[in-house]
């Protein structure tokens, strides 16, 4: 077991969306060993060796790793921040416990541009995603707000392009 407990360090409102929460956390191990593993599990991930840090997306919330914090936004009350560190400690301790049979990657992933997504994209702005435009879809999908699969418009190649980004 790498990680047996999680201690909450402070709970305030989250910047980016005012109706949620951000709560900075303090693990009880180093967590900079098991970054890679992460990092090749969750293909949207923003994972920096030097910094020893990985951020992801997991539905709306974000979670970022730096050594032994977990920082985690986006949350709705104290209660699914517990059921989420809950879910963090057993995802860690399950990842380690079977590190050996994964293949850990080091490489650090960066998100398409905007534009680069857009390009991709059908561009006939039908609001089919429920978006206005195909640029508004493209900024969410850079976000992770939305998948792939939310442009019921786009083709087979577009598809295959966007899902090496995007779980």
């Amino acid at each position: 077991m790498l990680l047996e407990s999680v201690k909450v360090l402070d709970v305030d409102i989250c910047i980016q969306q005012q109706d949620k929460f951000a709560a900075r956390t303090r693990a009880s191990a180093d967590l900079s060993a098991i970054l890679p593993y992460l990092n090749a599990i969750f293909k949207s991930a923003d994972y920096n060796r030097e910094a020893d840090s990985l951020t992801f997306i997991h539905g709306i919330i974000e979670f970022s790793l730096i050594k032994d914090q977990i920082n985690i936004k986006k949350f709705a009350n104290r209660t699914e921040l517990h059921e989420l560190l809950d879910w963090m400690r057993e995802l860690i301790n399950d990842i380690w416990e079977s590190r050996l049979e994964l293949t850990p990657m080091y490489a650090a992933r960066r998100r398409l541009p905007v534009i680069n997504i857009f390009s991709l994209l059908p561009g006939t702005n039908c609001g089919k995603c429920g978006e206005k435009s195909c640029m508004a879809f493209a900024a969410r999908l850079n976000k992770l707000e939305v998948k792939v699969d939310g442009c019921p418009a786009l083709d087979m190649t577009g598809r295959n392009k966007l899902g090496i980004y995007f779980e």
